[in-house]
């Protein structure tokens, strides 16, 4: 994808539409019960393919924004579940 194309604010998606928006990178628990710290930030490209509750989407691109040495879990191709909450909370962009 790149940066010249338009996107505006998602504040209602449909099937089909694609979507972007960034979420945070967890680190393992270094705990049994304890909270994960974030160690970074990633920027996610999908599709929509269904809504429920959940959504579901195909996976079109991923990068890495922050510097930090955190993996990512997600790669190109896979389909991914998210609640809309979730995808706004990640400031969540529909490609025009």
């Amino acid at each position: 994808m790149s940066e010249t194309e338009n996107w505006a604010p998602c504040l209602s998606p449909e099937i089909g539409d694609v979507l972007k928006w960034k979420e945070p990178l967890w680190a393992e628990p270094n705990k049994p019960r304890g909270k994960r710290d974030q160690i970074g930030e990633q920027e996610i490209i999908a599709s929509l393919a269904a809504m429920d509750e959940v959504f579901e989407l195909k996976v079109i691109s991923i990068e890495k924004i922050s510097p930090a040495d955190a993996p990512i879990k997600v790669k190109e191709g896979d389909s991914i579940r998210r609640k809309k909450t979730s995808l706004e909370r990640g400031d969540c962009h529909k490609k025009l």
